[in-house]
């Protein structure tokens, strides 16, 4: 068959199975190429909807901590949805629900913890591999999605994990230190250092080689700080730029090895910003990843919205990735209650969703909407199923404020109407 024809077979929904013959001992990268091929066909799948799950699924009380519950809390009732793919999350740096021989057991021994997710590792399984085995009973895929540097232990110290307390040079900073710009978060690791960008493949190859992901996500919008340049309000470099390319360089690298090992691709995504100049200037040379080929699926926005959605799908149709317009709860509905649904706010994500289909984006990604049973869900994903809106409608912007918390002179990437 045709690539061609599986590539459209892929993007009409149907199952593309493959499986490649072991490698002979005559050429051991004899497969790399069909493995290749099998890659840009997974990559180009529908995907109506790309939910995004923080993985804070098991903050319930007065529930009994099963499987079962876990996965009604946020995830089985997707069934039947718009959902086609499941970008699930599970904790903030080095602290995680799921097994690992290399991370931290978030919640373990805390009895403080709100979160019982890390119980189901007493039953033999964990929250990766129930979303996994819901997700593909249900022809959904499953992705782990990491957050490249998430912050939230600047704020919180039950979520700073010991690997950060054993390395503190590892940080931007200490406890109580001010910093001018990159949202102000000591905690963030630095990636100009060797040992934090070895760390950050250790945790991606630990989990694509013990989990039957689809893929990762590379989330570098949770939250957009790397080099201890832009903390200060002073230019990140090139070469800076340079050692995150070497690190996704030797993630997709490793993929492929895992790839070839199980017989199919394990697909790489990224969240971005969505302006390739605004991301330069934190250090991720967006351009340089697609030209080299190293992402598979490129998803733009978050807490703010820089460009008009047709620069991003551009960007992607111009190296054959799809690209996908991320609608961030806290950016659609407030910075202060992302979460909350309600008719007014139902309205804002449509209005969203359809600036983003018009401009021709291959789905919608949606973050911080958890709510499995939400409309929103049924009726993002297509532009048939969006309410009739009336009137022209204006892209949402996020905060210029934010813009320029995270980055010195970020507002001056703004290229829409406010």
């Amino acid at each position: 068959m045709k690539l061609l024809t599986l590539v459209g077979a892929a993007a009409a929904g149907l199952a593309v199975v493959f499986m490649l013959a072991p490698a002979s001992a005559g050429e051991p990268g004899g497969r790399i190429q069909p493995l290749r091929a099998a890659r840009t066909v997974a990559a180009h799948r529908t995907r109506r909807i790309i939910m995004n799950n923080d993985g804070n699924d098991a903050r319930t009380t007065n529930q009994a901590h099963t499987v079962e519950n876990f996965l009604l809390n946020r995830t089985s009732p997707l069934a039947g949805s718009q959902v086609d793919a499941i970008f699930y999350c599970t904790g903030v740096f080095n602290l995680y629900t799921h097994r690992s021989d290399e991370t931290e057991l978030r919640g373990h021994g805390d009895k403080n913890s709100i979160d019982w997710a890390w119980e189901l590792t007493k039953t033999d399984t964990d929250s990766v591999e129930a979303v996994i085995g819901f997700c593909h009973a249900s022809g959904i895929e499953a992705f782990w999605s990491m957050r490249m540097n998430d912050t939230h232990d600047s704020a919180d110290d039950a979520l700073l994990c010991k690997w950060k307390q054993d390395h503190p040079d590892y940080l931007m900073g200490h406890k109580g230190q001010k910093s001018p710009h990159g949202g102000g978060r000591w905690s963030a690791v630095n990636y100009e250092l060797e040992p934090v960008r070895d760390k950050v493949f250790r945790i991606l190859e630990d989990v694509c080689m013990r989990y039957h992901v689809d893929g990762i996500e590379l989330d570098f919008f949770r939250h957009p700080v790397y080099f201890p340049q832009q903390m200060t309000g002073q230019p990140v470099p090139q070469s800076s730029c340079d050692l995150m390319t070497g690190l996704i360089r030797r993630v997709r690298e490793m993929t492929e090895q895992v790839g070839l090992k199980r017989g199919r691709p394990v697909l790489v995504a990224v969240r971005v910003p969505d302006s390739v100049g605004f991301a330069k200037a934190i250090g991720l040379d967006l351009a340089a990843w697609l030209d080299e080929g190293l992402i598979d699926i490129l998803t733009g926005g978050g807490y703010f919205h820089l460009e008009p959605w047709e620069n991003l799908v551009a960007l992607g149709r111009k190296h054959g990735v799809p690209a996908y317009a991320c609608l961030s709860g806290s950016r659609v509905v407030s910075a202060a209650t992302p979460e909350e649904t309600n008719a007014d706010n139902a309205s804002r994500w449509h209005a969203e969703a359809k600036l983003a289909w018009d401009a021709g984006v291959d789905g919608i990604y949606t973050f911080n909407l958890f709510n499995p049973k939400s409309d929103l869900f049924r009726q993002l994903g297509s532009p048939a199923t969006l309410m009739k809106l009336e009137g022209p409608l204006k892209p949402i912007t996020g905060d210029p404020n934010a813009m320029e918390r995270w980055l010195k002179g970020g507002r001056g990437f703004l290229r829409l109407p406010q």
